[in-house]
């Protein structure tokens, strides 16, 4: 009577992924140096031995288990290296894996730190599986291992908080702006350039706890431009005068130690302008009140419903705020204006 109770035995493959796919290389990127502390995606620079592990799990099936099931399916593990910035760097703070965030080091991370030291040893797993393709890497920092990649055919999507160069000039973290720029003049082949001013900078940064660091994967840019932008943000004047650079926070009242100079530079008279076409000497221009828009910051207790549809913004000229204020007011309402 066995053949009543036949087996009948069934397996199910699935579909083998054939070729590493990469999602973050790019030919010909510029290499970022970064100054303070930046979070960078990285770029993949090397990658091999994409290896397929393939996992069997089976079940009795049928009356009495007299049949059996087999699922096949794969996970897969990629060599890989992911280039970050120019080195050398002083370490990597947290790393973003997909959705999670980790402390480095750690092992659920899977790649190692190499800090782009000039003459820096390559790879050791390249070094010993493919020792015709084993760089260095001098002078580049950049996360290399072996990385379980589950069941799909990519790295997961890593972000690495670099902490880059001069670090020791700020808060351990943040860059002090004077040091920045100096950096930048510096790289930018001009290192001899004396610049008047830029002590007394640097201690207003430091007061004012105005730190900076390179901008996440900012573009290059002249270094011109990014000096401009560096005194801009620190709401600093820098110009050339009398052969030389100068620098000059315009900040008038005092903060922690340090002091603005106030004293007066220039005296100047009449003698010293040249005067326009006109005879006229200085000519300073406004724009009229009716043409300034106004807006406030304001912040409603029981506002009435004609104020609140306006996201607690007044927009306007200043009568119309006015306006809005004393009806607010009619009708019981408490407005702060900052």
């Amino acid at each position: 009577m066995g053949f009543l109770f036949k087996k009948n035995n069934t397996t199910n493959r699935a579909d083998i992924i054939g070729d590493f796919q990469i999602n973050s290389a790019s030919y010909g990127e510029t290499v970022p140096e970064v100054l303070g502390t930046t979070r960078v995606s990285g770029n993949i620079i090397y990658w091999d031995d994409f290896t397929a592990h393939e996992h069997k799990h089976t079940s009795r099936t049928g009356k009495g288990g007299g049949s059996k099931h087999t699922e096949i399916d794969y996970t897969y593990t990629v060599a890989a290296a992911i280039a970050l910035c120019e080195g050398p760097i002083q370490g990597i703070g947290k790393v973003w894996k997909d959705k999670e965030v980790y402390e480095y080091p750690q092992a659920d991370i899977q790649l190692s730190l190499y800090k782009g030291e000039y003459g820096q040893e390559p790879w050791p797993y390249v070094v010993s599986k493919h020792p015709e393709k084993a760089l260095p890497y001098s002078g580049l920092a950049y996360m290399a291992g072996v990385v379980d990649l589950g069941n799909r055919g990519s790295l997961p999507t890593y972000n690495f908080e670099v902490k880059g160069k001069l670090l020791e000039t700020g808060d351990g973290v943040d860059v002090n702006p004077a040091d920045y720029i100096l950096y930048v003049l510096k790289a930018a082949g001009i290192e001899d350039v004396k610049i008047e001013g830029i002590e007394n900078f640097r201690k207003y940064c430091a007061a004012a706890d105005i730190l900076i660091s390179t901008p996440p994967d900012e573009s290059a840019k002249k270094a011109q431009q990014i000096i401009n932008d560096i005194a801009e943000i620190t709401n600093c004047y820098l110009f050339w005068s009398d052969d030389r650079l100068k620098i000059v926070p315009l900040a008038d009242k005092a903060v922690g130690n340090w002091n603005p100079k106030k004293e007066i530079q220039y005296n100047l008279t009449a003698d010293d302008l040249i005067p326009g076409s006109d005879g006229q000497l200085v000519i300073y221009k406004r724009k009229d009140s009716s043409e300034t828009y106004n807006q406030a910051t304001v912040e409603f207790y029981q506002s009435c419903q004609r104020v609140r549809k306006r996201n607690g913004v007044l927009r306007g000229s200043s009568r119309r705020s006015e306006e809005r204020y004393e009806a607010c007011k009619q009708k019981d309402c408490t407005l702060l204006i900052y």
